[in-house]
């Protein structure tokens, strides 16, 4: 071997490129545009103009390469995929036929650069029988007297020229352009396709993959076959060919799946330092914090949607596994909370992207969502007033009777009274002209519900929760939302538990017609049929069994309310204590 001469090995290629499907049966996940096509070549109808259009990694370049060797290829077969073999079909695989151009119109995009297109394509083709093939990729940058140059050559394209254009945003691209072509959109490849995908070609690397990695990866490549091989091969090359759920997550900067249920239990339990814990301890991990808040946003939508769709798993390409997490979160947090989650979120991302620091507006950002005190909007406001509302109905001295008469406080505005603790119609007839007593509120007539199961009611129990909310209020809602499904009986019944503490809201929701027709009809659109409800005290969790034998059978009668302790819960103290402020005496 002669002094200074190096055997160099072949070059490397990246996964992508090296498992690049070569025929139409090889793209994956876009069936509805290989099938039209492979018809097309079959029956000898090709267009002379397509376009392909879609989310990066889909295939559109690719398949415009797998046409162009259909239309050239001396072997096809009877189903019109190309051999891969003949002189044409090995030239457009290494990029050196003269009869497939490939043009960057990004940097090729303007009048000229079509000009000199229209020229070429008036010549024939290398061999004969050829076609030429022009592939513009990104044609959406053509500028617009570009743009107006290739459709003069759209119009009367030669019969051996045929144009493939693909974009990620079409709608930029002129009408007449689009008129002209016959369009494709190549979709985001389902996540079980490209899970099967990623684990194939994986094998053939010789890879050892978990299945929690593999679905990780398919996660995070957002339905693109290239980006889910690239990050197969980089985290691959990190784990000396293992590719496990530690290293995505290391790779990407991402943060773990239990970071998410601890911000959804700080911002149910009103715990500011336990956020700020989770913000550091992602920190020290290096984990991306901007990743964080877009896969909170994530979370935080996917928790909405359970909420308001009980068919979620039917919505969204999802595993079952995070189907259920979204929906024990929904149980769990107040649709207002989730909603403020959303809004704070997307706020934190947009400021992120204009390059403020990102530590301090994400502590900033889930210290309003922890203390809505800190913030100054109408939803924070709401949630502040329903904890007061929460703190004086759990008041101990709310529901304490005695016979010491309670002095008479004026308010500012006049106190509703329960259905029992109204005068009866037949008092108020003796005064004044004669009233005749009001016809009970009317329930929803439908077919009851059939299949009624608790674990049905449960499934759809957040989303009946948050109409009750949208069609009835604050109040009501304070009170539904102490329920909770205990049974089902016969003939579609739900029984409700309200705890034993809480006669007060027990005694309410059974004479609150209203709600009752509320939640009725909101069930006959969640269930399918009509439903009752029947409610019933159920023993306190950190309470002993016999405690609720203890509380007032009824609620007790304002007269013989007691007056709140010192030292209390008093209405001025707590809207003073969650609202701030101070008390300004009249002058």
């Amino acid at each position: 071997m002669a002094a200074g001469y190096h055997r160099f090995p072949v070059a490397y290629q990246a996964l992508y490129r090296k498992h690049r499907p070569q025929t139409f049966e090889e793209v994956v996940g876009q069936d509805h545009v290989t099938t039209t096509l492979t018809r097309e070549v079959v029956d000898g109808k090709v267009a002379h103009a397509y376009l392909f259009s879609g989310p990066r990694g889909t295939g559109k370049t690719t398949t415009a390469r797998i046409l162009a060797k259909a239309l050239n290829c001396q072997n096809r077969s009877e189903e019109g995929q190309p051999c891969n073999e003949c002189v044409s079909c090995v030239g457009i695989t290494n990029a050196s036929s003269l009869d497939v151009i490939e043009l960057d119109a990004a940097s090729h995009n303007k009048v000229e650069d079509v000009r000199e297109i229209r020229v070429n394509a008036g010549t024939v083709a290398s061999m004969g029988g050829a076609k030429r093939v022009y592939i513009l990729d990104e044609a959406h940058m053509l500028s617009r007297a570009a743009s107006n140059a290739l459709l003069k050559i759209l119009e009367e394209p030669p019969d051996h020229v045929h144009f493939v254009m693909a974009t990620t945003e079409p709608y930029k691209l002129p009408d007449t352009i689009r008129s002209r072509a016959q369009h494709f959109d190549f979709h985001p490849i389902s996540r079980d396709v490209l899970r099967n995908h990623v684990e194939s070609i994986g094998a053939k690397e010789g890879y050892s993959i978990t299945d929690d990695a593999a679905a990780l990866i398919v996660e995070h490549a957002a339905g693109s076959a290239r980006d889910a091989l690239s990050l197969l091969e980089q985290v691959a090359a990190l784990g000396e060919g293992k590719v496990e759920v530690g290293m995505v997550t290391k790779a990407l900067g991402l943060a773990d799946r239990q970071a998410f249920d601890r911000l959804a239990a700080a911002i149910d339990e009103n715990d500011a330092p336990a956020a700020l814990e989770l913000v550091a301890t992602l920190a020290s991990q290096g984990a991306d914090l901007r990743h964080f808040v877009a896969e909170a946003l994530g979370f935080f939508r996917g928790v909405f949607l359970a909420q308001y769709a009980p068919n979620v798993d039917e919505i969204v390409d999802e595993s079952a596994e995070t189907v259920d997490t979204w929906r024990q979160t929904a149980r769990m947090l107040d649709s207002g909370d989730v909603l403020r989650a959303i809004d704070q979120l997307s706020d934190v991302l947009a400021q992120l992207r204009d390059g403020r620091e990102e530590r301090l507006v994400v502590e900033l950002a889930l210290l309003r969502l922890t203390r809505p005190e800190t913030a100054f909007d109408s939803a924070s406001l709401a949630s502040r007033l329903d904890r007061v509302e929460e703190k004086m109905r759990r008041s101990p001295a709310a529901t304490t009777p005695t016979a010491t008469p309670t002095p008479q406080v004026e308010a500012s505005a006049p106190l509703e009274m329960s259905e029992e603790a109204k005068p009866p119609v037949a008092a108020v007839a003796d005064v004044g002209d004669a009233k005749a007593p009001e016809a009970p509120m009317e329930l929803p007539t439908a077919p009851p519900a059939e299949g009624l199961t608790l674990e049905g009611v449960e499934t759809i129990w957040p989303a009946l929760v948050a109409r009750v909310r949208d069609d009835t209020g604050p109040r009501r809602h304070a009170l539904f939302r102490e329920t909770t499904p205990t049974a089902v009986k016969e003939p579609a019944t739900i029984v409700l538990g309200v705890p034993a503490h809480l006669p007060f809201h027990l005694e309410q929701l059974k004479a609150d017609l209203e709600l009752q027709r509320v939640a009725t009809e909101s069930a006959v659109e969640l269930l399918g049929g009509s439903v009752t409800f029947e409610f019933e005290a159920t023993a306190d969790r950190q309470q002993a069994p016999d405690i609720a034998d203890e509380l007032p059978e009824k609620v007790p009668d304002k007269a013989h309310l007691a007056v709140a302790p010192e030292g209390g819960d008093d209405p001025t103290g707590l809207i003073l204590e969650e609202l701030g402020g101070s008390v300004v005496a009249d002058d």
